[in-house]
């Protein structure tokens, strides 16, 4: 029985070194910068192999694992906004632990909402369901990606209302749900809809996700306060036959009460093409646009060892689809050929 307990104690050590050194090499290569400019350099242990050494606890591990994982985002978050390796930190969690159905849910909203990734969130969520078929959580997060972040796409609504139906049919979906599903049919405002998923979210118990949530009903009243000053700019043109010189000509003019104040710190302005924006929304566009950029410069580096000469090569080689365009009006991509810097 005593070399039992000591077998016991042993294999647990052997299962705790061997995380210890996994989870450190992944962040300290993480933060780990190459001679040659590359952003990150991780190594993250194949999820087949790490199997063979966790001793049965492949639950625990990728407890340990997801919770690393929420830290990393939460710090691309507030950093570069990269999040190179979220992909894969998740799915080495999940495949150590098919049924953590937490990993697909949050892993997914994180990759959508905060990687601009739509089509890895719903890889992700697909490979979730496939494993955990009675969960209403998973359809109705992928009903959200199609909703929020492939909205303009044309089949963006009956893919959504596929998918809560799906989430319906568990069996185990909120009455809620119905009600969402209804909303959808019946045309009403999908802004609605992002407001509820994100208000809802704010009750999370996860201070990050609750500072997610913050934010991201904040970025929704700004895009409302948009609409309202384009509304006013395409009356001031019509009533006074020019388009307004300035957003405070708005405010002149009885059209706006006052230019409102930004509380994630941006501020509102009225672009060349005679537009109103704001700052923290496209900043927050600006980031999410060039993650693949970035991704596919440093594929390009990796395969050819070099920078490429320019951004049009990404496109000629396959690295990229199209080079997308800057969100700000009249601005353009500054490339640096000789670091891979752009910005």
């Amino acid at each position: 029985m005593r070399k039992r307990g000591i077998r016991l104690v042993a294999g647990l050590m052997a299962v705790t070194l061997c995380y210890c050194v996994a989870v450190a090499a992944l962040f300290g290569a993480d933060r780990a910068r190459t001679a040659e400019g590359m952003d990150e350099v991780l190594y993250l242990p194949n999820e087949k192999l790490l199997t063979h050494f966790t001793g049965g606890l492949n639950s625990v591990i990728a407890d340990l694992l997801w919770l690393n994982c929420i830290q990393y985002t939460a710090r691309e978050h507030h950093g570069l906004r990269h999040f190179t390796w979220l992909e894969a930190m998740l799915t080495t969690s999940t495949r150590l632990d098919p049924y953590f159905t937490d990993v697909y849910r949050l892993g997914a909203i994180f990759l959508a909402a905060l990687r601009a990734d739509a089509d890895a969130s719903l890889n992700l969520i697909r490979t979730g369901m496939l494993h955990n078929p009675h969960s209403w959580h998973l359809p109705y997060e992928a009903a959200m990606v199609y909703l929020m972040n492939k909205r303009e796409e044309p089949d963006a609504r009956y893919l959504a209302t596929r998918y809560l139906s799906m989430s319906i049919a568990t069996g185990n979906a909120p009455g809620g749900i119905a009600n969402l599903t209804a909303k959808l049919q019946d045309e009403f405002s999908l802004t609605e809809i992002e407001q509820d998923t994100w208000k809802e979210m704010l009750h999370s118990e996860d201070e990050f996700l609750r500072e997610l949530a913050q934010r991201k009903l904040i970025e929704i009243d700004l895009r409302h306060v948009c609409r309202i000053m384009n509304e006013a700019l395409g009356i001031f043109k019509s009533s006074r036959g020019r388009p307004a010189a300035s957003l405070e000509e708005l405010v002149t003019a009885g059209l706006l009460r006052a230019i409102p104040e930004d509380p994630l710190g941006g501020s509102f302005f009225l672009g060349s093409d005679g537009v109103a924006y704001n700052t923290t929304l496209l900043d927050d566009v600006v980031n999410r646009t060039l993650n693949p950029v970035i991704n596919a410069l440093d594929s390009y580096n990796q395969q050819h060892q070099a920078w490429p000469p320019d951004l049009e090569t990404l496109v000629r080689t396959g690295f990229l689809k199209e080079i997308p365009k800057h969100p700000y009006p009249d601005q353009h991509w500054e490339y640096d050929p000789s670091t891979g810097h752009i910005q």
